[in-house]
């Protein structure tokens, strides 16, 4: 299984851009399916992929690491 990490596709303020990292059980052409890693006790969920879009993660060391 691997990990991504989704956003809402909208960019508007009025939709939540809080990044989801999420366990990838399977996907196919219209959604990913999998769990939030945040609880992984959560029943397998369907990520739209018309709703979410896949974003690269960015931890606070890249940040860091880009600035020096």
């Amino acid at each position: 299984m691997r990990i991504i990490h989704l956003k809402c596709e909208s960019d508007q303020p009025s939709y939540d851009q809080t990044v989801r990292e999420v366990i990838v059980e399977r996907e196919d052409e219209a959604n990913w399916y999998g769990k939030p890693t945040a609880n992984p006790a959560c029943p397998t969920l369907q990520w739209p992929k018309f709703a979410w879009e896949e974003v690269e993660h960015k931890t606070g060391q890249e940040s860091a690491d880009t600035l020096a």
